[in-house]
């Protein structure tokens, strides 16, 4: 048997035997890691493979002399935390979605209630940002202010404001987007 070190440079060479072995030597690992957040072993089985095409998609990102395995349990239990995620948000989306139908509100041809279903998805992940991200958001661009504005409001420099909102805005889109890389 290889070490892991070994492996991993194989697999980043494209290696799909050194791929296999790794799997072999780690899978109960990986396993137990991912259901122990997602706590569904179908779903638990999902994170194993989903980790194991993303080890060898991503390889060559392995910084030798680090602890492979390590890495790769870290790959499964963000992947296992994404997936918890998403389920959550899907559940919460479609208790709204029943709710909305047995009021009536959203019927055959009803465009502008999705949009009040994106509303929502956009406020619960809007609750997922820092405080001072949110703020900025929200003083942005419900509230209308200018960078220089808010940088004042906030006595933060209006460089970081402009950081803050731009970075802000691409962790909304991953959490909407269901990534949350």
């Amino acid at each position: 048997m290889h070490t892991f070190e070994d492996l991993m440079g194989a697999v980043a060479g494209g290696d799909m035997d050194a791929l296999g072995e790794l799997y072999g030597a780690l899978r109960t690992a990986v396993y137990s890691a991912a259901l122990s957040i997602v706590r569904d072993p179908s779903a638990a089985e999902e994170v194993l493979h989903d980790t194991f095409v993303r080890v060898y998609e991503r390889a060559n990102q392995y910084r030798p002399g680090s602890n492979p395995k390590a890495w790769i349990v870290a790959i499964a239990r963000n992947l296992a935390i994404d997936r918890l995620r998403r389920r959550q948000r899907e559940t919460a989306v479609s208790e709204v979605e029943v709710a909305a139908q047995t009021k009536g509100v959203v019927g055959a041809g009803a465009a502008t209630d999705s949009t009040a279903i994106d509303a929502l998805g956009l406020v619960a992940a809007l609750e997922h940002l820092d405080p001072t991200d949110r703020e900025i958001v929200v003083l942005y661009t419900v509230v209308g202010l200018a960078h220089r504005e808010i940088a004042t409001q906030l006595c933060i420099p209006e460089g970081t404001v402009r950081w803050r909102y731009r970075r802000a805005l691409r962790r909304l889109a991953e959490l909407i987007e269901g990534d949350g890389k």
